[in-house]
Formats: structure tokens, sequence, C-alpha cells
């Protein structure tokens, strides 16, 4: 019998298409099961056809990956490539796995403009052991392994080879059941987004082109010169309370079948039951509320190019003031009064570099005392920021226990996720309350209107979190609360019969009335207005 030849096994190397090829085998298997499930769930595993389609498809993304992955392995360049894809393709998956969520543009966003403490929450164990099994265990087996490399014209020649007889056997497999892959195909474009890690590709690449490689940042646009408040309208204080991660249904006045406004209730407040969102992220919903162009032709770029409600407001003499204990007003409230509440260090109500949001109602009573003419103040809460939805209650507001108590929610028994976001909106209603207690005794005419910026999931279907494309959004992350209040002044002043608007709070509502609405309150003219948005123009005309 010869003796094995190690010397011949530790020499062996590997060719650059099959390293190509094992990655992409590797990716589409284990990085992929949101696709995966997504996809079973539109077809009928019971008929032999539907598993074809499976199988021909999973084939198909390892051939393209290996197409393209080959295309890109230059000697330099081919194992840095392939490690930074492998460990973006672990992350990706963790989330997309974990929360059911896709790394969309909107998702980009929100990454980008997150700060430490939101981004603290998310770095769990689980989320370490993830990238460690799905991410650096196979980045360096890749790095350790021995790779044959040819002549370059050799190489490029394999390369070619390679790509052309992937692409071939690609299209054969497709050709197999053209039919049927085409119709399922055009019934289901969005499986695309579910592809990790080629949708989140290429949504950063879209994101970061038009944000760091733009053209030179063009002025702010003006769309409301025509701007002018009526002189002989009354004196208006309006707190403009936005809130964070409220869903509609979990409010009581929503028919929730636990008591979750407690504080609100008896207060003469207006529940709006049916409202909408512009989007499913703060990145993409706090803009949009604050721009005339409405959800169905909203677009970042431009929103950020011209004036907001907030320039338009203060152009026409309403003083604007923005506090935030949130992570910042994604650049709505650039040009106006900013204060940061988030980092006050307040011992009774900070801990752990997060504040409750009371901390936001701290010289709010001297605010209004001691201006003059109209005012808006916009509260921009931390409400029911996941995942650490028990961290935003303090103890006294715990009512529906055991909670969560932990980042990494999928984890979590679903009743204790939704006992700690439920105790997150009775402090909400207990922080509202409290703004119509200040509100109430002012010798102005005062109100208060609170709407949340987008929905939340909380394990339904196994999706967790928020920032679903907004089409393939459940209610749970469109659906949220818009809630009013207003001194019985201010209802005379402003003309408002209280009894015709709360027989229309049970009308659709969205985010697109929110600009219209507030220029209405504040009798701001504009060839921007438009009334049929205004939610308070029809109960204001009955006194015409």
């Amino acid at each position: 019998m010869r003796p094995v030849n190690f010397k011949l096994i530790t020499n062996y190397k590997i060719s650059v298409s099959f390293l190509t090829l094992f990655t992409s085998l590797f990716i589409v298997l284990f990085d992929n099961q949101l696709f995966w499930h997504s996809l079973a769930a539109r077809l009928d595993l019971g008929k032999t056809a539907h598993w074809q389609i499976i199988l021909i498809m999973g084939a198909v993304l390892v051939l393209l990956f290996h197409s393209i992955l080959t295309l890109l392995a230059f000697r330099p360049i081919i194992k840095p490539l392939l490690v930074a894809i492998l460990l973006l393709a672990a992350g990706v998956s963790y989330f997309s796995d974990s929360f059911g969520v896709i790394i969309d543009k909107s998702m980009i966003h929100n990454i980008l403009e997150t700060d430490v403490r939101e981004a603290s929450e998310l770095m769990t164990w689980p989320l370490l052991w993830h990238l460690l099994l799905y991410g650096f265990l196979p980045a360096s087996l890749l790095v350790m392994m021995p790779i044959r490399y040819p002549t370059w014209r050799r190489g490029l020649l394999l390369r070619s080879a390679s790509i052309v007889l992937s692409l071939v056997i690609a299209a054969g497999l497709v050709m197999i059941d053209y039919k049927e892959l085409a119709l399922f195909g055009r019934a289901n474009q969005d499986l695309r987004m579910f592809i990790n890690p080629t949708y989140s590709i290429y949504s950063l690449n879209k994101v970061l082109r038009k944000k760091y490689f733009a053209s030179a940042e063009q002025p702010l646009r003006i769309v409301a010169d025509d701007a002018v408040r009526d002189q002989a309208a009354p004196r208006s204080v309006i707190v403009l309370a936005i809130g964070e991660t409220a869903r509609s249904q979990e409010l009581a006045f929503n028919s929730y079948a636990r008591d979750t406004n407690p504080y609100l209730s008896g207060r003469d407040v207006i529940n709006f039951s049916d409202a909408s969102s512009c989007g499913t992220s703060t990145a993409e919903s706090l803009p949009c509320m604050f721009s005339r162009l409405g959800r169905d032709h909203y677009n970042l770029s431009k929103a950020k190019t011209e004036e907001n409600l907030l320039d338009i407001l203060q152009k026409a003499g309403v003083k604007v003031v923005w506090r935030d204990n949130n992570s910042g007003s994604k650049g709505v409230a650039d040009r106006v009064s900013y204060d940061d509440f988030s980092h006050r260090g307040d011992l009774a109500l900070c801990a752990d570099d997060n504040c409750y949001d009371e901390v936001l109602l701290q010289g709010l009573d001297q605010l209004i005392r001691t201006s003059s003419g109209d005012l808006l103040v916009v509260l921009h809460l931390k409400g029911s920021h996941g995942p650490s939805y028990y961290k935003r209650s303090p103890p006294a507001f715990k009512v529906f226990m055991p909670e969560c108590t932990q980042d990494n929610v999928q984890d979590c028994p679903r009743q204790t996720i939704v006992n700690a976001y439920d105790n997150t909106i009775v402090y909400t209603d207990y922080v509202l309350s409290k703004i119509i207690d200040i509100l109430q005794v002012q010798a102005v005419n005062t109100a208060m209107l609170y709407v949340s910026d987008h929905g939340e999931s909380l394990g339904e279907n196994g999706i967790y979190l928020h920032g679903l494309p907004y089409f393939l959004a459940p209610a749970e992350q469109t659906r949220v609360p818009m809630i009013f209040w207003a001194s019985n002044s201010f209802y005379h002043a402003q003309k408002i019969d209280e009894s015709v608007l709360s027989a229309k709070a049970t009308m659709p509502v969205s985010h697109d009335n929110l600009f219209h609405s507030i220029l209405g309150l504040f009798h701001i003219s504009t060839g921007v207005y438009q009334a049929d948005l205004d939610i308070f123009s029809d109960s204001r005309s009955r006194h015409g």
C-alpha cells in the first residue's frame, strides 16, 4: 500500500471559478432564507411543477451569482471581494431572517441616519453568533484556501468560458419551464427585493450615489413665496407631537381589548381612527409628512431641496421650535430652532443613554408663556421605538407583564413583546395627557395634534420592526394613531364645530393631511394650500 502523499494534498490549489461557484452556492443556500420562505409561500408545494420552479430558480441564482463574481475575480481583489460579500450577506440575512425586513433604499437611509444609541440596541449576541457562523467562519476558510492563478491570458480565457457556460446553462434551465416561470415572474416581480445580497447592494448604490456623488447642492427651492398669515386671525399655540413606531390597532380608542388610553380617556380628544402613514420608516415618513408632495408624489431628494411646512410657517411669522428625543429631524428642522433633549442627563428621566419622553416637557410651559405671536412646538417623541420596547416606559407604567427585556425580541415569547410594546403606548398616552395639562392653563388659544411616523410589526406572520416597502408592508406598519385636542377658546376662535369634526373622525386621513391642516390652523394663505386636505376645513365652514 502506497503512503499518502500529504505534500500533494497541502499543495492542492482551487481554481478561481470553483471558489466563486462555492461562494455563490453558500450564499444562495444559507443567506437567502427570507427569499426561499417568500417563494414557498407563493407556491403550492404539493405540486411537482412548483418544486421544479424552486429548483430551477435556485440553480439559476447560483449560476448568475457565479457569473457576476467571476467577472470581478481579478487576482488582487478576489479574496477581499468575496470576504466582503460573505460578511454583507451574513449581516443582511440576520435581519431578514430574524425580523422579516428588506434592506431597501428606505432602510439604508435609516441605517445611515441612525445614531449610536439606536444601533447599539441591535448589536445582540444572536447577531454576533450569526455573523460568526455565516460570515466570519466561511470567510476565514476562504482566506486560507490556496488559489491556482493561471497566466493572465489563460485566466481571461477560462473566466470568460466559465461565465458563458454558466449563462448558457442558466438560460437552458429557464427554457425547460419558460412559460410557467415567465407567468410566475410577472406576477411576483417583488421577489427580487428578497434576494440577498444583490438587492441591498443595488439599494446601497442608489443611496450613496444620491447622497455623496450627486451634483452640487441646489439652493432651497421656494414653493410658497406667496405665504401670508391673516393678520385678523387669533393668536394660536399648537403642539405637534410626532410619535415613533406607534401603530393604530394598539389604541383602546380603536377597539383594542386592552386599556392603553387610560389618561386621555375623558379628556375630550378626537381620535382619527383610520389614519395612514406616508412611509414605513422615520427617514421616509418624517420628511414626507412635512412636505407638500404627499405620499403619491413624494421623493426624498426633491423634498430635501424645497421648502417644507416649517419653513413656510416661519416665513409667514409663526415661531417654530423643534424639541427632539429621537434620532434627529432627518433634515426637516434644519432651518428652525432645534433643541436636542435626548442627552439631557436628567437623573429622573434619563438612564443608560435613554431619556423618557417626559423630558420634552421640561420648560414647555415657560416657552409658551414667554412667546408672543403664533407658536408651533414640535415634540419628536421616542415613543415605541424598537426593538428595545422595554426601555421606553418607566417602571410606573409597566402595567402589562411580563415584558420582553432583551433586544433580540424575536427570541421572546410573543405575548411578552406585545406587553412591552403596549406599555410604551400607555406611557405615550400619559405624556400626551401632560401636554394637555400644560396647554389648557395657558392664557392663549391652544391645541395639540399627535400622529405617529409609522407603525410596527410585532411578530405577525414572522415579521418584526418596520421598514418594509410600502406596497408589501402589512397594515401594522402603515396604520398610525392620530389624536387631536384643543381648548374651548381654540375651537371658538378658529370657528371649528367640535361635533362636526368628531363626526368626521372615522373618515380616512393620512400624513398628506398634516401639511395643509397646520397651514389652515395658522390661517396661512398660499397657493400650495389645499382645503380638501385640511381635516379642519369642513368643520370650520359650518360657522361660515
